[in-house]
């Protein structure tokens, strides 16, 4: 597969309803590399899954561009479109309701070949339907199986055959193992990494949850209320955060020695995530911030560096931590 490069720029999602506008995505911008995988983390409703979609098209931005190899996304109509989707492909969080319960396994990964016109014939495309099982660990028996007829690892195992059917160079991984058991979700985590490696893929995977993304991920982006709070690789972001923010999740993800997890201390969140309908002016994080000034109600903090590679949106950040994180 060739090396491919996405770039997102200032991306901007709003609905309109009965009770207001809703600004799901407020200029979200970032550049995933070929090879690599970027992180896209936050609290539930922070827009992570709505950016998700806005990637692949399945939403229409408000503003903003998505551009892979220099490929306008947002713009794209027709058959350039679907040349652009066959590059990059998306599995949904919840294999239940993202597989056809009318289909077996064969004909949903049949039905993607033959829409994209892949294999010479039906004897090919069911050879590639038995190569795309054996990818993702499922036996031959499993082609004529139904999706109730599966485990939810197994049916997320068939949503990730199906993303890899037409050769993409990006998956778009929208929570891929919440949905799962505990006991399968690192089984399915071990798939990614290896398919990876194995077929040179870029990853965007989103979750909630910080330690679940740092195991995958190179770099890692933190989303709140609609904005990217910080940005950088995994180890700074997730071991010495310089946003308020990301260190209340990185102290939320529970320490395993239970002697650490006693005496540690943690940054705990006061309140609720505000109304998407009405934002706070300023910092959108402001009003649960234990660290919040006069400044942070009315200025909204840019996107800047703080360390080598390593972006917050605070205006504080070096007055909280400094060069010294602990």
């Amino acid at each position: 597969m060739g090396a491919v490069t996405l770039v997102v720029e200032d991306l901007v999602k709003t609905f309109h309803g009965p009770a207001g506008t809703v600004h799901a995505v407020d200029g979200v911008s970032f550049r995933l590399e070929p090879g690599e995988t970027l992180g896209l983390v936050g609290e539930s409703g922070c827009g992570k899954s709505t950016t998700a979609r806005m990637l692949v098209r399945l939403v229409r931005p408000t503003s903003g561009r998505v551009l892979l190899d220099g490929t306008d996304v947002t713009r794209a109509r027709g058959a350039e479109l679907a040349r652009l989707r066959r590059r990059m492909q998306m599995v949904f969080q919840d294999p239940s309701s993202s597989l056809d319960p009318r289909r077996t396994v064969a004909q949903t990964l049949g039905e993607v070949l033959a829409v994209h016109r892949l294999g010479r014939g039906a004897d090919d495309r069911r050879s590639r339907v038995g190569e795309l099982l054996e990818m993702v660990g499922l036996g031959a028996s499993a082609r004529h199986r139904y999706p109730h007829q599966l485990s939810g690892g197994q049916r997320q195992r068939v949503g990730i055959a199906r993303a890899l059917a037409v050769e993409p160079e990006v998956l778009v991984l929208d929570e891929p193992v919440s949905a799962l058991d505990v006991s399968v979700r690192a089984e399915v985590m071990n798939l990614l990494v290896r398919l990876r490696r194995e077929l040179g893929l870029s990853y965007v995977f989103i979750s909630h949850d910080l330690g679940m993304v740092r195991h995958l991920s190179d770099r890692v982006a933190v989303m709140y209320l609609g904005r990217i709070a910080e940005l950088g690789p995994w180890r700074p972001v997730s071991d010495e955060p310089r946003h308020p923010y990301t260190r209340a999740l990185r102290d939320a993800v529970p320490v395993p020695d239970p002697v650490v997890e006693a005496e540690r201390e943690v940054s705990a969140l006061r309140g609720e995530v505000p109304d998407a309908v009405h934002p706070p002016a300023g910092c959108p994080f402001h009003p649960r911030c234990p660290h919040a000034a006069e400044r942070c109600g009315s200025d909204v903090p840019a996107l800047r560096t703080t360390v080598e590679a390593h972006l917050a949106a605070c205006h504080y950040s070096e007055q909280l931590y400094g060069d010294d994180v602990p």
